[in-house]
């Protein structure tokens, strides 16, 4: 017995240096002992608290795809009060009112009823009289609304004399304006306005803002107007506007709700640069948030469902390993490394010391 234990205790401990040193490489390349999916309840109650009922039911309405929300009671109470809520006739004919009165609203039918000026020519020409008067004494004229309103009048008459083939440019610029009313519009696309508007007006053509106003519409047509806003806020650049095109045809409606959960402006190329991996794992890794899309890319697709993967089957390595990812300190893993060491350097003393090749004692170490 003696003779077994002398004869397997290296095997074994050669066996725990090499599992400890495989699970520290998995976790430099990323620790998913981290992650934890998001808990919508609390926000989607802050939201209700406020009235804002729209962005909570479209915000607790991503998540409810996944189980682990979709089967919590507390989840399912607050999905069929917000729904019960948004059907509702007074509720209708409020954001209706609101679009109109106010010039935006946070449901569809609101902002219909309040881009339908701005698609006129009425519109402009309001806003336009808004910055002059502003202009004339001495309020501060907003560059971005006076652009908007000169693309706006371009537009109205391009699309009458194409008899409606630039009718698109014009639905862009009605989207931009509305953006801008809500606060959606990025610094970096309002000085691109600002300084196309001027080359716009001198040709009396919208063919330099086509690299902007094309995008914009794409984006409108494939994810609505709500989630349009949302992602457009978040871009830094017109590259990053053309691959949220991109993302909003992979993942439609639930585009701007990704983003945003997944790191807004960080995640867009990340995202883009996801083309193989499946749109579902993509989705499941956004409830971890920005850094369960950071794993779902360093680990690969397999990997990070086998990491996040809460069922460990017996005789399965794979699973035993994932497990052991999760559950072992770092520094119990050192540990066992700097013994295996320790113990592999004794071993190499006393077989150099058989072969009277050990010209040193280790002090407390019998030969």
């Amino acid at each position: 017995m003696r003779y077994l234990f002398r004869l397997f205790t290296p095997i074994i401990v050669l066996a725990m240096v090499a599992l400890s040193l495989a699970i520290l490489k998995e976790r430099q390349v990323f620790d998913t002992r981290g992650l934890v999916q998001i808990d919508p309840i609390p926000k989607t109650k802050e939201l209700i608290e406020k009235e804002e009922y729209a962005k909570a039911h479209e915000y607790l309405s991503y998540f409810m795809q996944f189980d682990y929300v979709k089967n919590n009671p507390e989840a399912q109470k607050l999905d069929r009060m917000l729904r019960e809520k948004r059907d509702s006739f007074e509720y209708k004919k409020d954001k209706i009112l609101e679009g109109i009165l106010e010039g935006k609203s946070d449901e569809d039918i609101g902002k219909l009823s309040a881009i339908a000026s701005d698609f006129f020519v009425i519109g402009d020409i309001r806003d336009l009289a808004i910055q002059g008067n502003n202009y004339i004494n001495d309020k501060e004229v907003d560059k971005v609304v006076l652009a908007l309103s000169t693309i706006g009048l371009i537009a109205t008459a391009s699309t009458i004399y194409s008899l409606g083939a630039t009718a698109p440019a014009k639905d862009a610029v009605s989207v931009l304006k509305y953006a801008k009313r809500t606060k959606n519009i990025p610094p970096w696309l309002g000085k691109v306005l600002i300084r196309e508007a001027k080359v716009a007006k001198e040709t009396k053509s919208l063919k330099n803002l086509k690299g902007v106003l094309n995008p914009i519409y794409e984006l409108y047509k494939s994810v609505g107007l709500k989630e349009t806003m949302r992602i457009l806020k978040e871009t830094k650049n017109l590259d990053e506007l053309r691959s949220a095109v991109k993302i909003s045809s992979k993942f439609g409606k639930r585009s701007g709700t990704l983003i945003s959960l997944t790191g807004g402006s960080k995640s867009i190329k990340t995202l883009e640069g996801m083309k193989n991996v499946n749109p579902k794992s993509v989705l499941y890794a956004s409830t971890y948030g920005e850094k369960g899309l950071i794993a779902l890319k360093r680990l690969g697709e397999v990997k990070f469902l086998a990491r996040v993967s809460k069922t460990t089957y017996k005789g399965n390595f794979d699973s035993i390993f994932n497990k052991l990812l999760k559950l072992i300190p770092n520094s119990v893993l050192f540990g066992t490394i700097f013994f295996g060491l320790f113990y592999f350097l004794i071993k190499t003393y006393r077989v150099l010391q058989k072969m009277g090749l050990g010209g040193f004692k280790l002090k407390g170490v019998k030969a």
